[in-house]
């Protein structure tokens, strides 16, 4: 990887550009144009380059650790563990079903043990006690060391420190709440978080109107309410709240509100910056940039997923939402249904229908397109007589020699 875009600076193999000269996977062009990640502070620079023992089991349980200095959970259906049968080498993380991160309430229900964002209300002696009894096979030293270090660099912990105190001086009652809204721009009336203009702390009596996608954090758990709460893919503070190794300064992560840039015209465009864009761009090397992303190793491959499924499931509900512009072209389709099947149809069921358009990859329409082309090139080209298929090691001399001086290949496989 050689030849650098000339939009956003990452790194490419040649046979990568587009028609025009530009890059399109990354920055598309120069149209997504996003801050450059902040280099990690020295300690978790350490873990990630270094071959020493510490830092080499810091990255063989790199979940482990982000897991426990979450301020989230990570809820799945189902994680695959069969497909690592053979060993940790190449680990994989694969799921089933749906992904989502849920948020409780700051204080732990009675008799049970406190997590994730509870753990930071409690001294720093107490929490570390109690991340290690929950994590008996990692190291207590490197565990204090990050605990230590998100608690100093991180403002999600002050924030949800003050936000603590806030409920607590209104007593116990329940609906009693503290927002994390998105909040575009810069109010100094809203608690603005030190390093983030697109989350502010919304205090109860600031009279601001509800969004769809706060964060509502409680004292404890109200009575009307589950335990845990679903965080929106779509609100700023998705991705920092959980992956707090990859973002330690708790950057924001993708939201509706970035927008698109017009190169020609020097400006940003009405059109915003969707999910996967944001991912590509965040999933490019880049020489000025030490990426804690890319170094993350296992916890690279869980974002990655995290990232794909949320951006899937966002496009789910934009076509669950937005059903009325796509009847007109399927309409046919429906009475082709009748027309074909007669009596057995019931109209009711259909007219009930979710239609995912052609457009959508992986959708009936989409797969029905993709082999009628199929056929059409082989019409065209005559009957495939040959499928070549190649194999490759990530151990090989020539693969290694084509990814950044890192020397960690699992971080790209």
């Amino acid at each position: 990887m050689d030849i650098i875009c000339s939009d956003c600076n990452a790194l490419h193999w040649k046979a990568e550009r587009a028609q025009k000269g530009h890059f399109g996977l990354c920055c598309d062009g120069g149209q997504v144009q996003l801050p450059i990640l902040r280099e990690p502070p020295r300690t978790l620079r350490g873990l990630f380059a270094s071959q020493d023992p510490t830092a080499v089991e810091f990255r063989e349980n790199i979940t482990q650790y982000n897991a426990a200095l979450a301020f989230t959970s990570l809820g799945v259906d189902e994680v695959d563990h069969a497909i690592n049968r053979y060993g940790p080498k190449h680990w994989v993380f694969r799921i089933h079903g749906n992904l989502r991160h849920l948020s409780g309430a700051l204080c732990a229900p009675p008799g049970e043990s406190p997590s994730y964002s509870q753990l930071y209300l409690y001294d720093p002696t107490s929490a570390l006690r109690l991340r290690m009894d929950r994590n008996p096979n990692i190291r207590q030293s490197t565990m204090k060391q990050l605990q230590d270090m998100i608690s100093s660099v991180n403002p999600y912990t002050r924030m949800y420190q003050h936000a603590y105190e806030v409920l607590r001086d209104r007593g116990d009652f329940e609906d009693v709440s503290v927002r994390l809204q998105v909040m575009p721009g810069n109010d100094r009336r809203r608690y603005n978080l030190p390093s983030s203009e697109e989350v502010a702390m919304i205090l109860p009596g600031d009279h601001i109107p509800k969004d769809s996608r706060d964060i509502v954090l409680h004292k404890r758990t109200p009575s009307d309410q589950p335990p845990l709460l679903r965080i929106t893919e779509r609100h700023p503070a998705y991705s920092p709240l959980h992956y707090v190794l990859l973002f330690p300064y708790g950057e924001s992560g993708w939201h509706e509100n970035i927008p698109l840039y017009d190169v020609e015209r020097g400006c940003p465009k009405q059109k915003r910056v969707s999910q996967s864009r944001y991912a590509a761009f965040r999933l490019h090397p880049r020489r000025e940039e030490f990426s804690s992303i890319l170094h993350g190793g296992r916890l690279l491959q869980q974002y990655a997923v995290d990232m794909w499924a949320s951006a899937e499931q966002n496009k789910l509900n934009y076509l669950y939402h937005n059903q009325g512009k796509f009847r007109a072209t399927v309409y046919s389709g429906l009475e082709d249904a009748v027309a074909t099947r007669g009596s057995e149809v019931d109209l009711g069921s259909l007219g009930k229908r979710i239609v995912l358009p052609s457009s959508h990859i992986g959708s009936s329409r989409h797969m029905q397109q993709r082999f009628q082309d199929a056929m059409a090139i082989a019409r065209y080209y005559q009957k495939v007589d040959m499928f070549l298929t190649m194999t490759a090691n990530p151990d090989w001399d020539e693969i290694q020699c084509e990814l950044l001086p890192v020397k960690f290949f699992r971080n790209y496989t």
